[in-house]
């Protein structure tokens, strides 16, 4: 029996739906992918059975396609350094999680439903926070959330984003290329899917900024831009709003405090997480041995598919 937490029933039967989840293969699966991570030298990850099953979900227990998920997942985690800094809980990341800026509201869109994250850029002070440190937060929630959240996992998040007074300093931060780079870790790592984006009371010049940003999204029809609060309120739902919008999905007060315990909960899964690589030079060895026989050369598995090093710039 796999250690992974049960789902609710309406969570459970949009995995066996929209998934392919079948009880019968769950232990099979990821035993598979725990074998495939043990026997390839140039992978150091996690293989628990929770982290694992977070990765075959995504992929609809297609293993070869949760195979490069997870080696994406970390090869971006080793390549990209410059974004994601230290995997430490450190003092910018817990400031960040006591500004108020982000809120994960406590009850996603139905109970089989994708959760919903709430960010309110106006709490961005410009002069403590870059948005390369707003990306690193996503990227430690993400991970939490990968071992916490079911439904984020499963069925996917709604972000809503309002842009009530967003430092124009910050807006002008952000950088087609470095949005693409950021953007690359949620489309091919993380294991979740992106629902859709809301954003609300942004201004015409935000609203500039936001059209380049759609520009380089491939999935364009999951930004929508509302000009107002009912707009908003009408599209997701007006109960599963904050009391703030007039809903009764919680408070946006709650928001520091829970991260700033997740965080902390987490403190030394993320001081571990250092050692969780991908080393490049070993990989590029076992990608050219894997053409060759024999079948097992240097700890390289063959015939288990050869990827390609991921393109990630």
């Amino acid at each position: 029996m796999a250690n992974i937490r049960p789902l609710a029933p309406e969570l459970a039967q949009v995995a066996r739906e929209q998934l392919n989840e079948v009880d019968s293969d769950v232990v099979t699966k990821i035993q598979a992918l725990r074998n495939w991570l043990n026997q390839e030298e140039y992978i150091e990850a996690r293989t628990d059975d929770q982290f694992l099953v977070a990765f075959l979900r995504f992929c609809h227990w297609d293993l070869e396609e949760a195979k490069k998920r997870i080696l994406f997942y970390y090869t971006y985690k080793t390549k990209e350094r410059e974004l994601l800094k230290s995997r430490l809980v450190d003092d910018k990341l817990l400031e960040l999680a006591r500004s108020g800026i982000f809120t994960s509201l406590p009850n996603p869109i139905g109970p089989g439903g994708p959760r919903i994250h709430f960010t309110r850029m106006g709490h961005i002070e410009p002069s403590k926070h870059s948005v390369s440190d707003i990306f690193r937060f996503h990227a430690f929630r993400a991970e939490i959330e990968i071992n916490t959240d079911d439904n984020w996992n499963i069925a996917g998040v709604v972000e809503i984003i309002d842009f009530t007074k967003i430092p124009y300093s910050l807006v002008l931060q952000f950088d087609a290329g470095m949005f693409k780079r950021m953007n690359a870790f949620l489309e091919h790592g993380i294991p979740a899917n992106l629902v859709a984006t809301h954003i609300v009371n942004a201004s015409r010049e935000t609203q500039f900024v936001l059209g380049l940003v759609k520009g380089v999204m491939k999935q364009k029809e999951l930004l929508h831009i509302h000009p107002n609060l009912d707009s908003l309120q009408k599209a997701i739902g007006k109960e599963y709003l904050p009391v703030e919008m007039g809903g009764e999905n919680g408070s946006l007060a709650n928001g520091p405090s829970w991260y700033e315990t997740q965080f902390n909960s987490f403190s030394t899964y993320f001081r571990e997480d250092e050692k969780y690589v991908v080393d490049e030079k070993l990989r590029a060895a076992c990608e050219r041995d894997q053409e060759k026989p024999p079948p097992l050369v240097g700890g390289c598995v063959a015939n288990e598919g050869s990827f390609r090093r991921l393109n990630i710039d």
